[in-house]
């Protein structure tokens, strides 16, 4: 081991101070960088393309590269881009939270000796005011929810489909900067059992994420899993053993169950686990949630996860049943771009697990605002205030980490 490797295994650094280097050392240099923390782990991971990701199209998952993925919505509002891991990085951020002491970096690749001293002495800060405005210019009103929900209803009854899932935009603007470090430590130590991940990349702009939800997980020859999750109220001061669910969020829930079930159908899969649907916590906020699993070893079919990951998006949990009505329901509704909130992003591929997730209680950053999404199931029996009220929760999840209100 030469006396660089060496020097760069034993690099401490401030947790906060190395997520805001990198995003710089990327911004600087045209680079793409994911910043994540997986459910439960209690390592930050990063993910570095120095040639700023790679927009990919018509894409099959086994035939990426290990790397970050992100998907939009829907294809053709944004690009599908791809981040190479040519620098792999890790963090314990165990207990970063409590304190401002240093952690150790691990390296999972030997980056070049310059560009470890470009990104850590690099005095430079990640400039906000080089970031594109992002297009969305009036936060939806609650009066333009309530009535995007009520015409749901309307449609709903006719049959055009069973659920919906409208989504609104809410818009805060800052001045000069947020700081991203300390912002992504608090989602980290707050929403333990979510994915928690920073991107940027030129293609995709800056956008900062806590999902609960899982899209896929896969392990190579091993197993698949997925999840229903739906339904959403507020946590009480009682235990989650003695929550109890309205109608309506029981069949909203078992309408994104029943959908991957149909999935399952389509490729005539039946050997699966499911577990649930059970209370589960995301932060102040509590959904049910139902688990499915495949034994891809023993079903032969090791390609699962690309079949299912085309089938699966959007689900009904971000669009509805039927797809094709209740996605044209939204299209033709929704007055803003979802780019890539409600699509899907994560890593694949590292170390034969590849991990992607929803990507929900979301915000994009531009130059004068912070963009946060949210949307609601809507069946039958919903609500139109009680909606616009959920949809209010969802945006406080990450507006209450970036700016403490």
């Amino acid at each position: 081991m030469d006396n660089f490797t060496k020097e760069i295994e034993n690099i401490k650094i401030n947790t906060e101070t190395a997520i805001d280097q990198f995003l710089a050392f990327a911004q600087k240099n045209n680079a793409a960088v994911a910043i994540y923390r997986l459910p439960n782990d209690s390592r930050l991971q990063i993910i570095c393309d120095l040639e700023g990701g790679s927009i990919v199209e018509d894409f099959n998952l086994d035939d990426l590269s290990t790397g970050f993925l992100l998907h939009p919505f829907q294809e053709g509002e944004k690009s599908i881009v791809h981040f190479n891991a040519e620098i792999l990085a890790e963090i314990n951020i165990q207990s970063n939270h409590k304190n401002h002491s240093k952690s150790e970096i691990k390296w999972n690749n030997t980056p070049d000796e310059s560009l470890v001293k470009e990104i850590f002495e690099n005095s430079e800060k990640f400039n906000f005011s080089l970031l594109q405005h992002n297009g969305i210019s009036d936060s939806i009103s609650s009066e333009g929810y309530i009535s995007m929900v009520e015409n749901a209803i309307k449609e709903i009854k006719n049959n055009t489909f069973y659920k919906v899932v409208p989504a609104k935009t809410k818009n805060i603007e800052y001045n000069n900067s947020i700081d991203l470090g300390k912002a992504f430590l608090k989602a980290a130590h707050k929403y333990p059992n979510a994915f928690v991940s920073l991107t940027f990349s030129e293609n995709t702009g800056l956008w900062f994420g806590a999902s609960p939800e899982t899209l896929i997980e896969e392990k190579k020859g091993d197993y698949f899993k997925t999840m229903a999750l739906a339904g959403t109220q507020a946590i009480e001061d009682k235990s989650i053993a003695e929550t109890t669910w309205t109608q309506k969020e029981i069949e909203e829930q078992a309408y994104v169950s029943r959908y991957i079930i149909n999935c399952f159908k389509k490729i005539r899969l039946r050997d699966f686990d499911e577990l649930g649907p059970k209370t589960v916590q995301a932060g102040n906020l509590l959904h049910l949630k139902t688990t499915f699993k495949v034994d891809t070893k023993s079903v032969h079919f090791p390609e699962l996860g690309s079949v299912m990951l085309k089938l699966l998006h959007p689900t009904s949990a971000v669009c509805g049943m039927p797809k094709d009505t209740s996605l044209k329901f939204i299209l033709e509704k929704e007055k803003h771009d979802r780019a890539y909130f409600s699509g899907f992003l994560g890593p694949i591929h590292l170390n034969e697990m590849s991990h992607l997730f929803v990507n929900l209680r979301c915000c994009q950053i531009d130059n004068e605002k912070v963009t946060f999404y949210a949307g609601a199931g809507i069946t039958e029996d919903s609500k139109p205030e009680k909606e616009w009220h959920e949809t209010e929760m969802k945006c406080k999840v990450l507006s209450a980490v970036v700016f403490g209100k």
